[in-house]
């Protein structure tokens, strides 16, 4: 896996920059309602969450990577914290939306994320995430190219049901900066999945 700290100087060039950012938040953009709470998980440079907050959201960001949240520290002032998304510094209950762009492909086991964001959303709460990364250059250590991946469609739907997080809507956006070998920008999906109402984490 990456070493988010040392790639953090050079992530947002190297990843589409700014119209990536902008892409991803205007799909994003589609899903919420208007000016919503996001508590957005794996934050990284906060190069998406600003973005989301040009459209008038308001962002907290979660991070593990130091390096990371140093850059996201200028783009959400006094709105980032160090995490982990499998345990959050938050209440029970008392968040409208998670996001999550880029963060369950990386993971071996998504289960504990979502587990985690069924806790922390309010019943009728949205979980936003991209979904079916392979394309991913980063597979999580020990993971082959072949093997089932964390952030399958399929098995996001799966495991979300048990924890009472149901499929709701879906967009995708184009990875600008991320065609391959001259081949086409890809289209990156998202799904949205919400609690259901009625229901605790």
């Amino acid at each position: 896996m990456l070493d988010y700290n040392s790639e953090s100087a050079d992530y947002d060039r190297t990843r589409g920059g700014v119209p990536r950012a902008q892409a991803a938040a205007s799909a994003l953009d589609q899903l919420l309602p208007a000016r919503s709470v996001i508590l957005d998980l794996a934050t990284g440079t906060g190069i998406v969450a600003a973005q989301l907050e040009a459209l008038g959201h308001r962002v907290i960001g979660f991070d593990t990577s130091v390096g990371m949240l140093a850059h996201a520290a200028g783009r959400l002032p006094g709105r980032v914290m160090r995490a982990d998304a499998a345990a959050l510094p938050v209440t029970d209950g008392s968040v409208d939306v998670v996001t999550a762009i880029w963060l369950l492909h990386l993971l071996t086991d998504a289960e504990p994320v979502l587990t985690e964001v069924a806790r922390v959303l309010r019943p009728g709460g949205l979980f936003l995430t991209t979904v079916d990364k392979h394309a991913a250059s980063h597979a999580p250590q020990g993971m082959s190219e072949d093997s089932p991946r964390a952030d399958g469609c399929a098995r996001l739907t799966a495991v979300g049901a048990r924890h009472h997080l149901h499929l709701a809507a879906a967009t995708s956006f184009v990875g600008y900066g991320q065609a391959r070998s001259g081949g086409a920008e890809p289209r990156y999906p998202i799904l949205g999945f919400r609690l259901q109402a009625g229901s605790s984490g």
